[in-house]
């Protein structure tokens, strides 16, 4: 009797306890948040290099910052100054800064900035009578699906723009409800923060804002758009020309290369695009249908995220922009999934919540299986840094390679680098010395997924280098 009875207490107490996770959801975004950073953690240390094409851009910015006082490449400044204050910061500890401490610190800031979105999510999960099992499943998808997974290593600056982009949402959305000035104030202060980060994102957050401005106030909404487009196209203007002319020419290429005539969707992508489209048609539905149920603020978010999701996952557009714009689908999915769960019944959200838990769990599983690579093998960057001895650094000599890879020649080497399709008639008048580089050998598996090739070496060249991995050629005639 004694031991039924202990029994009975213990499986109470474990329903109690259990009971008591699932209404104070703050252990979950704990527990999520850690496994989110423990991943990408892994993601980024488990190489001596950073993984990804764009990899080495990170360091070298921020190199370029700590030592010369400035980007080495124009580009949104707020990450990588963000970077070199830190490494600054601990300096003053008696550490060295040096070009180990720069990854480390890189590699650890990029580990942090997606689970930090938890924090502004907590606030706009707190806004929805949703269920809990709902609210959990939404969790896990903010940090751990595909395309947050995807936001590592060579994709630093979205993952932090992201971050702002969710603290816009918490605040502006709040403000919504609230009409405290404070707190449009801070949604404000998150959409620069945004345009300070990464160009792409920025974009992204304007047009669902502006969606959401344009559908609560209608024609009155017109001229604060255009006031608004301008600001911020004007402060991209301001901090890189290049992303502004890339903005104004967009409509010319947007259609250049439609993703699903040219075979450029993988499995991932068919399964997001055809989610994100799924979505997009109940939302539409519930809108029409149930529009009498959902409060104002609601209607204006499920209208963006309606059009966001079909706009950003039309599988007719420019396979870049595709691949780009379906890194950014995950926020209006789960936006438009928190704003239908209180006009769906309890059945539908549970249903919901099972298919977000399989998609976060084939994600990780996905993401894990094809883990991002460096550009180069260990064997090969330590080659690299050979060519340190026949290589003049200064600011005559360019050294074009594979893009990619040019990131780790600056980064060993300390000189200026290039890609050839920024070879015109004035290169060679701004540099005398012009070295070509191609890879031979050291090869990660990522190159097969990447369409970058190797520089073509003009006739008039000279080999100046040749090893198991790298060959090198001085261009002769500059004319």
């Amino acid at each position: 009797m004694e031991k039924e009875t202990r029994n009975y207490r213990n499986s109470q107490l474990k329903y109690y306890l259990l009971k008591g996770v699932l209404t104070n959801l703050i252990p979950i975004y704990i527990l999520v948040g850690c496994l989110a950073f423990s991943i990408r953690f892994y993601f980024n240390f488990s190489q001596e290099l950073i993984p990804g094409v764009n990899g080495g851009y990170y360091p070298l910015q921020v190199r370029s910052i700590l030592k010369n006082g400035h980007l080495g490449f124009s580009d949104m400044p707020l990450l990588f100054y963000f970077d070199a204050f830190l490494i600054k910061f601990i300096s003053l500890f008696g550490f060295s800064i040096t070009d180990s401490l720069i990854l480390s610190v890189v590699k650890i800031v990029d580990s942090i900035s997606i689970p930090l979105l938890l924090l502004p999510l907590y606030k706009i999960i707190r806004l929805s009578n949703s269920l809990q099992i709902l609210k959990i499943s939404i969790i896990a998808f903010s940090v751990l699906s595909f395309s947050p997974l995807i936001l590592t290593s060579d994709l630093q600056k979205n993952a932090l723009a992201v971050v702002f982009v969710f603290g816009f949402l918490a605040y502006y959305l709040s403000f919504q409800i609230n009409k405290k000035r404070i707190e449009f104030f801070l949604s404000f202060v998150f959409l620069i923060l945004t345009g300070l980060t990464h160009f792409g994102t920025f974009i992204f957050e304007l047009f669902f804002l502006l969606l959401i401005v344009f559908h609560t106030y209608k024609k009155k909404a017109i001229i604060p758009m255009i006031i608004l487009v301008a600001v911020g196209l004007g402060i991209v203007f301001l901090i890189d020309s290049s992303r502004f002319n890339r903005v104004v020419a967009f409509w010319t290429v947007i259609f250049e290369k439609p993703a699903l005539l040219n075979g450029m969707l993988s499995p991932p992508d068919f399964l997001i695009i055809l989610f994100s489209i799924v979505l997009a048609i109940i939302g539409i539905i519930i809108l029409k249908s149930k529009s009498s149920s959902l409060k104002p603020f609601q209607k204006n978010i499920l209208f963006a995220s309606i059009i966001c999701l079909l706009a950003c996952s039309f599988p007719l557009i420019d396979g870049e922009y595709l691949k780009r714009l379906g890194l950014f689908l995950f926020i209006p999915q789960l936006l438009l999934i928190l704003q239908i769960s209180t006009a769906i019944s309890i059945k539908k959200q549970k249903m919901i919540s099972i298919f977000l838990f399989i998609f976060t769990f084939l994600s990780i599983l996905a993401v894990a299986g094809h883990p991002k690579e460096t550009v180069i093998d260990k064997n090969a960057n330590e080659d690299l840094k050979k060519l340190s001895s026949i290589i003049i650094n200064d600011k005559e000599t360019i050294i074009i390679a594979r893009h990619g890879l040019e990131w780790w020649i600056a980064w060993a080497l300390h000189t200026k680098v290039g890609q050839d399709k920024a070879i015109d008639k004035t290169f060679f008048k701004k540099y005398k010395r012009v070295i070509f580089i191609n890879q031979v050998n050291g090869f990660t598996t990522d190159k097969e997924r990447t369409p970058f090739h190797e520089p073509y070496v003009p006739e008039n060249s000279v080999i100046i280098f040749s090893s198991e991995y790298f060959k090198a050629y001085k261009l002769n005639n500059n004319q």
